[in-house]
């Protein structure tokens, strides 16, 4: 009998230690050419470390920056039909031209450091979402 609880503690012990050392790690990465939307990063958007792609709609651009606009869950956009009503706008910063306010975009690039800002390198226009004219 005592083998049997010696033996049960020690399966706990490293069941315990993998479970600890697999969630442990705050830095997520995400698999090559896997595209994450604004949802995903939402709650811990600094977890992100390097290059990713993110799906998004532009919900609005910066009258002071025109290069500085802000990006949506493109599904909320769908729902809402209205880009103020979304829980979570995730700004990117792009030297390129600039994409029309909804337009639902890929954007890549990285987490500006320290700060919740996507310095993008790259913005893929998808498509134009048309709600009644807008």
């Amino acid at each position: 009998m005592k083998k049997y609880i010696i033996a049960f503690a020690v399966i706990i012990l490293i069941a315990a230690i993998a479970f600890t050392t697999l969630s442990n790690g705050k830095t997520k990465t995400v698999k090559a050419g896997g595209v994450l939307s604004v949802n995903d990063i939402q709650a811990d958007p600094s977890a992100y470390k390097g290059t990713i792609t993110i799906n998004g709609v532009v919900a609005g651009i910066s009258p002071q920056d025109p290069k500085l606009f802000a990006i949506i869950e493109t599904l909320e956009a769908k729902t809402c039909k209205i880009t103020g009503c979304a829980k979570f706008y995730l700004p990117v910063k792009f030297e390129g031209e600039t994409p029309k306010v909804w337009d639902e975009v890929n954007v890549t690039g990285s987490f500006a450091e320290g700060k919740i800002l996507v310095t993008a390198t790259k913005v893929e226009v998808l498509r134009h979402l048309n709600f009644g004219g807008k």
